[in-house]
């Protein structure tokens, strides 16, 4: 099966969580973590987060993100990951995401101490060993 940008999303939302990365804004280097609070919709990955969190800094500082969603239990090793730009979000925008990300965890939070932030997702690379063509990548 040729991977499309619609299945890599549905494999995305079928996981548990994401592993997050940005870059650290005094030296430089990958910040990766597990991120649970997030929706996606047509190209876009949302993610709630505090305000004061480490990420927003490193996504003020430099934009380029990298996300990667993999199923718990796989016998064959396959994997997503997204490429983009991300951005903290307000106002009706926000809102919309909030909807996101609720429909996706009902349990997240949202108050005055959390932003919105939203990735554009501009490549995906599929990983996946069931498959005669192992990586495949997409652009957006």
């Amino acid at each position: 099966m040729a991977w499309t940008k619609e299945s890599a999303f549905e494999y995305a939302k079928e996981a548990k969580s994401a592993v997050f990365a940005s870059l650290c804004t005094k030296t430089g280097a990958p910040r990766i973590r597990s991120v649970g609070g997030y929706g996606l919709s047509d190209g876009v990955f949302y993610l709630n987060t505090a305000k004061d969190s480490a990420k927003v800094r490193q996504i003020q500082n430099r934009a380029d993100v990298t996300i990667l969603f993999q199923h718990e239990g796989q016998t064959v090793p396959k994997n997503v990951t997204f490429f983009g730009q991300a951005s903290l979000l307000s106002g009706d925008e926000a809102e919309k995401a909030r909807e996101i990300i609720k429909a996706r965890r009902p349990q997240a939070l949202f108050d005055d101490t959390k932003v919105i932030v939203k990735v554009q997702v501009e490549k995906i690379k599929i990983l996946d060993f069931s498959e005669d063509e192992k990586v495949q990548e997409i652009e957006l």
